[in-house]
């Protein structure tokens, strides 16, 4: 355990079973926080609890699928039944898609599964967590969007169309919420997962991708875990509705 910055706060992170979202997690609780890690996936899940605890954090985990309310409210049922409250939330989890351009006619189909999973999925554990965060006295939530929804990449109309539906979530509920003292905040990660990969290689855009980058390279999970970790801590206490790139300069806005 390093920092404490978090102390005392309970968070919940999606996706928590590898890439972004176990390293948010993982940074959370080297600062002081008990985690709810939530995934699909269960042997993915335990080895991310297994390396918190082996630092010293305080942490349990749960299956779950992002766009069942069912599984929004146990997680959140999990967070008070165990520690009392929920300080902390990061929408992480979201069910990628394949690339289709606009014309083919599966598209609807994967605007349906990409919103049910990242945008209704958010919106649930948002709704679930209001209560506790406002009873007590605030708290932080963190949106995950992506710079292709500011980009609009073709092929990628259903994930993008969705990341923006996110950062429209997040804005209205920093406007409706912020008497609350509940910030809601967005980031644009950009980091290399196995999926991206795969589609840098099979499009042969990987090196038209890096170009974009001002930062010369492509990010890993452990650059994006230092902002959410900002954005849930009271450093950022005057921080709501805003988007924040972690993408190494490829989108700015």
């Amino acid at each position: 355990m390093t920092g404490y910055r978090l102390e005392g706060r309970v968070a919940i992170v999606t996706g928590a079973g590898q890439g972004i979202g176990a390293a948010i997690a993982s940074a959370y609780a080297r600062e002081g926080a008990k985690v709810i890690i939530t995934g699909r996936t269960q042997s993915k899940l335990e080895d991310v609890a297994g390396k918190i605890r082996a630092e010293g954090g305080e942490v349990r985990w749960l299956a779950a699928h992002a766009g069942n309310r069912e599984h929004a409210q146990k997680t959140v049922g999990e967070a008070i039944s165990t520690w009392g409250r929920v300080d902390i939330l990061v929408n992480n989890a979201h069910t990628f898609t394949d690339y289709l351009p606009i014309e083919d006619p599966k598209l609807e189909d994967n605007i349906r599964i990409d919103m049910e999973s990242a945008f209704i999925g958010s919106l649930q554990l948002m709704q679930c967590v209001f209560p506790h965060m406002r009873d007590a006295g605030g708290g932080s939530i963190v949106n995950m969007g992506s710079s292709y929804g500011i980009r609009c990449e073709p092929g990628f109309l259903a994930y993008a169309s969705t990341k923006e539906a996110i950062r429209t979530l997040t804005k209205t509920a920093a406007r409706e919420w912020g008497k609350h003292k509940i910030r809601v905040n967005t980031i644009l990660p950009a980091a290399m997962s196995p999926k991206a990969l795969w589609y840098l290689k099979e499009s042969k855009s990987y090196d038209s991708e890096l170009a974009k980058v001002a930062l010369g390279y492509f990010g890993t999970p452990d650059d994006i875990a230092p902002l959410a970790l900002f954005l849930a801590s009271d450093t950022s206490s005057y921080l709501t509705g805003q988007t924040i790139g972690a993408d190494g300069g490829s989108t700015m806005l």
